[in-house]
């Protein structure tokens, strides 16, 4: 009967553990689920290829995961692991793009950078118009291109001159800037910037229309594609084109119906990536456009300003330089008096 008793008290105490074990291991908090797997009815290049505007978690460098941004980019440098291999029909359409602009007669579209807007008309052989506003609607400076020269005048008369603190620039507000532009060898995208509306070098060169080919283009190393979109109801085409093994990057929507951009975003993979973007609207290709939209001439009165030598700018040996602080880009702030009696070495990259 003991015997018995102790048998009955044992298989108690073991069901009261078994239960007690079940309801622990199976608890909300203890429970896991096994990863799922990635579909097999896809290419394994077609899991990893993420679309163009969807946004993830931060990856590593060209560590493309799934539905990730394609300008995914960390302050890592680009290496050798980031290049892809070029793909000959996106690369075609790249080209196209570019012969679709040289061999128009005339090209007018209207282009939004975020903090400003132009619109440009240019035609052949060697004319062209720049009018921008600024993200407060302000009409801001004019460049025109009649054949020889390029104008460029400050109708609000907010000219860079007014920064000038030497000199007769400073009181004249009737001023403007003329360049000789050779054909095939002047850049209107290098020049806008000086129009005052914010704006920095467009992604596309405009010159590209009058055969000027654009310095970074002899260290593209790749051209590939993505997924097709629709940007303001055009189907796009969707190219990513890499420079120098991924350190800059451009995207570009190219329209299928006339093989020019809609929308661009421009990635520089530096320590703070910088990210652009710039939209293209109203693209008209071989439109009639009157030649006296090309024509100007400075009225009588007006004054041409050449930008100071920056040479003369700089502090004469021995002088004191005037202390200041500067924010870095990795977000820490230096001090000049900070380096009294040190040799000081400033390295300013694309600034303005």
């Amino acid at each position: 009967m003991k015997n018995r008793t102790i048998v009955w008290m044992l298989v108690g105490i073991g069901s009261v553990v078994l239960v007690c074990s079940a309801i622990y291991f199976s608890g909300p908090d203890r429970r896991r689920e096994q990863p799922s797997a990635a579909p097999t009815d896809r290419p394994p290049d077609a899991i990893l290829q993420a679309e163009p505007n969807e946004v993830t978690a931060q990856a590593g460098p060209n560590e493309v995961t799934p539905q990730a941004e394609p300008n995914e980019v960390t302050p890592k440098t680009a290496s050798v692991k980031d290049t892809f291999k070029d793909e000959p029909e996106a690369h075609r359409l790249y080209e196209k793009m570019i012969e679709t602009m040289r061999n128009a007669e005339s090209l007018t579209y209207k282009g939004d950078c975020g903090n400003c807007t132009y619109t440009i008309w240019m035609k052949k052989p060697n004319y062209f118009r720049v009018e921008t506003v600024n993200s407060q609607g302000v009409k801001c400076g004019t460049l025109v291109g009649d054949g020889d020269n390029l104008w460029i005048y400050w109708p609000q008369g907010n000219s860079p001159a007014s920064d000038d603190t030497d000199g007769y620039a400073q009181t004249q507000a009737n001023i403007y800037m003329k360049r000789a532009t050779p054909i095939g060898r002047h850049s209107i995208g290098h020049e806008v910037g000086w129009l005052r509306a914010g704006m920095g070098m467009t992604i596309i060169d405009p010159s590209t229309f009058h055969g000027y080919t654009d310095s970074l283009q002899p260290f593209m190393d790749g051209v590939r594609g993505w997924d097709a979109e629709t940007v303001a109801d055009h189907e796009c085409d969707v190219i990513e084109v890499s420079f120098m093994k991924r350190q800059r990057i451009w995207y570009i929507w190219l329209s299928r119906q006339d093989h020019l951009p809609r929308k661009m975003k421009e990635v520089v993979r530096v320590a703070r990536p910088i990210i652009g973007y710039e939209y293209w609207s109203d693209v008209q290709i071989n439109a009639e456009i009157p030649d006296e939209i090309f024509v100007w001439s400075p009225p009588a009165g007006w004054v041409e300003w050449t930008p100071p030598d920056l040479e003369e700018k700089l502090l004469k040996p021995g002088a004191e330089a005037p202390d200041f602080e500067l924010l870095l880009a990795d977000e820490n702030k230096v001090k000049l008096s900070d380096y009294r009696g040190k040799i000081v070495w400033f390295y300013i990259w694309r600034a303005g």
